[in-house]
């Protein structure tokens, strides 16, 4: 399914996610002192407010170039008022199936966690058991089944 431009992770200027991976590569695992101007270029560039230790240990989790574009794609993530169940589905689907690059499965999860009422989205994708709070021997849920377990006691369009 095709989903509509606002639920979409944004397209990006690749020069500019370049040059600020580069800069948080040498903010992360960096000197405080010594990399005050690159952490000045890198907010001003990206525009946002983020301090020294908002970068390190970034390299440990994702590649920069990775964590760049999800600090970029931030903006764009918001609460659409119309989703249906048919695009959170899509989206579930996308992120289950680890559909596309790291970062557009992370916005995928993010604006699923914006447009769902239920704040452990996440557990019930990755930790159902977790979810839950038993053992669900192995039964992984479809898309469908997951959304309409997100989405109990809330209407929205099919």
């Amino acid at each position: 399914m095709k989903l509509r431009p606002e639920l979409m992770p944004p397209t990006l200027d690749e020069a500019s996610v370049a040059r600020l991976a580069v800069l948080a590569a040498e903010i992360d695992g960096g000197d405080p002192l010594q990399t005050r101007e690159q952490l000045a270029t890198f907010n001003r560039e990206a525009m946002t407010a983020y301090e020294f230790i908002d970068f390190q240990g970034i390299y440990g989790a994702q590649e920069h170039i990775t964590w760049v574009r999800r600090v970029l794609a931030v903006p764009h993530q918001r609460h659409v008022a119309d989703v249906t169940r048919s695009e959170l589905i899509e989206m579930a689907r996308r992120v289950m199936d680890s559909d596309g690059p790291e970062h557009d499965i992370g916005f995928w999860l993010d604006m699923l966690a914006i447009n769902i009422p239920d704040e452990r989205i996440s557990d019930l994708i990755f930790w159902p058991d977790d979810y839950f709070g038993h053992e669900t021997d192995g039964q992984a849920l479809t898309p469908e089944q997951l959304i309409d377990v997100a989405l109990a006691g809330r209407a929205i369009a099919p």
